[in-house]
């Protein structure tokens, strides 16, 4: 299962953090670990490379964290939207194959 754990204060996404394999067919094969797996390192990509924003970032098998806790205000509203764009692009997964992916927000 792919847990994910988004992380908003003040109605701002600071942070997502996705942990697991979706486990859905054999590796290699697995179109719910690639459409999450594509879904967040786009975005990703989108803040770290297109908006330029330096956040933390780690990335690794079946793991991958942002956090915009430490960058500046402006920049943590730039990333608004790409933020919401991947909570509802992950949401839209989960309502679909919600036995291999949860996804929770918490607020901080």
């Amino acid at each position: 299962m792919i847990n994910v754990i988004f992380k908003k204060k003040s109605n701002k996404i600071l942070s997502y953090k996705l942990e697991g394999h979706a486990n859905f067919v054999d590796e290699g094969y697995d179109m719910v670990c690639s459409a999450v797996s594509g879904i967040s390192l786009t975005i990703a990509n989108g803040i770290t490379e297109v908006l330029k924003i330096p956040c933390q970032l780690n990335v690794k098998d079946g793991f991958l964290n942002i956090d915009l806790s430490s960058c500046s205000s402006k920049d943590i509203d730039k990333a608004q939207v790409l933020m919401e764009t991947i909570l509802l692009g992950l949401k839209s997964v989960e309502a679909n194959y919600g036995k291999y992916i949860k996804v929770k927000i918490e607020e901080v």
